[in-house]
């Protein structure tokens, strides 16, 4: 018995071993940070919304050209017909477009407008895809450190049925001891099955996120450090930062900015717009002349069509207006919601990991000591170690939503979380 106690405590000490292991490993901030670079680096999805801000910088760097002049040569009168008639020539006329006084410049504006949507657009896309590399990233790393819980707690089970077996072969114990100890051991193993699925299909969505097959190999991720206590601003100071950070409130402002300059162009349009032409005829027998002509379109029936769209230019401006509001709200309640969650993780971890795990792990000691000597037994022993299992995977569900509340956190205020001054 004395040497089947040695036996249960030395198990039990790797399996804490190995689980504690986890938490105190180096730090993978630069395993994390590298992922997501690869991800930005390779993504195609971000490659598009690139090339679509930089289509609409094109548009945009050509709306304000003005248009082409037109150049005409016509021969006429040829051949001459009678004595005294108008003598042949041939005309050379160039004439140009003379857009209004601000049209071009609102229609440059209005294409500048785009491109800034378009941009916002792209760092939209960025922070996206940074929040989900990381919850993609720390949704494997709890995958590893339950597979690592799972792993111990089937160490642990088979020294517990080991002894269940040895104690109904010595005559001290029930077989039906024996049968609950394999039932355990059944139900985790189907469990490590489980996991082994969910890491493939994480996997499968990271490798998704950096655009290589989806059975890429990815090495497990390291835990970082959890000792430290994150140090989070004022909820007050990250809505401000949020509100200059967001790049889906710049694209609002963006799109308000487009339909106030869509609006001024829609009232400049119903003035005219100016033609000029000069040109010059080669006279056939007669000295050459030379002409010059102003005209200007007439605003006649285009003034109420004009007004019209300046009208829905505006409203869909305050429509974006109202919008931009909505969008200021649920920014609000994102962060409330994110630092929730981070706070939640911070305080369910350091229950966990400073009274709930050390009285865990003295309960199962004290059962397998009772179970060694005969006073508990083999339900005794189970109960305390399905709560030791408990308390084990609560500590990695509570160090991975922690990084997943960061995460969410650092997307809600559109970037990294400033350093909080002492």
């Amino acid at each position: 018995m004395v040497a089947l106690r040695h036996l249960f405590v030395v198990r039990l000490l790797f399996g804490f071993t190995l689980v504690a292991s986890v938490a105190s490993g180096a730090p993978a901030a630069q395993g994390v940070d590298a992922f997501v670079a690869e991800v930005l680096q390779r993504s195609p999805a971000l490659r598009a919304r690139t090339l679509g801000r930089d289509a609409a910088h094109s548009d945009a760097t050509a709306a304000g050209l003005w248009p082409d002049p037109e150049v005409s040569v016509m021969l006429d009168n040829v051949p001459q017909r009678m004595e005294g008639g108008e003598m042949p020539m041939v005309r050379y006329q160039l004439s140009q477009m003379l857009p209004w006084p601000g049209k071009l410049g609102s229609m440059e504006s209005a294409a500048e407008r785009r491109t800034d949507a378009a941009q916002a657009d792209t760092n939209i896309r960025t922070l996206d895809l940074i929040r989900d590399a990381k919850r993609g990233y720390w949704m494997l790393l709890m995958n590893k450190g339950l597979r690592d819980v799972n792993g111990a707690g089937r160490g642990l089970l088979d020294t517990i049925a080991s002894a269940a077996v040895a104690r109904y072969g010595a005559g001290s114990g029930a077989h039906h001891d024996v049968v609950r100890a394999q039932v355990e051991q059944s139900a985790i193993d189907v469990e490590a099955i489980d996991l082994d699925g969910e890491r493939v299909a994480t996997v499968a969505m990271l490798n998704a996120l950096r655009d290589v097959p989806a059975a890429s190999v990815i090495e497990d991720p390291d835990e970082p450090h959890t000792n430290s206590a994150l140090d989070v601003p004022p909820v007050a100071r990250l809505e401000r930062l949020a509100l200059e950070r967001r790049p889906e409130l710049e694209r609002m402002r963006a799109m308000q900015r487009e339909e106030e300059s869509m609006a001024a162009l829609a009232r400049r349009e119903r003035y005219p717009d100016l033609m000029t032409s000069v040109w010059y005829n080669q006279m056939l027998g007669e000295p050459d002349t030379a002409g010059v002509m102003l005209g200007v379109t007439l605003p006649v029936f285009g003034v109420r069509r004009q007004n019209r769209m300046a009208q829905a230019a505006d409203l869909r401006a305050g429509s974006v207006s109202s919008d931009l509001r909505a969008m200021q709200s649920m920014i609000r309640f994102e962060i409330a919601d994110a630092v929730r969650k981070l706070v939640t993780a911070t305080r369910t971890l350091e229950l966990v990991r400073d009274v709930a795990a050390p009285r865990a792990n003295q309960s199962f000691s004290a059962s397998v000591a009772g179970f060694s000597t005969g006073t508990v037994d083999i339900v005794g022993v189970l109960e305390a170690w399905r709560s030791l299992q408990a308390i084990e995977r609560a500590r990695v569900e509570a160090v991975a939503g922690r990084l997943l509340a960061l995460a969410d956190l650092e997307r809600a205020i559109g970037g990294p979380l400033p350093e909080v001054s002492p």
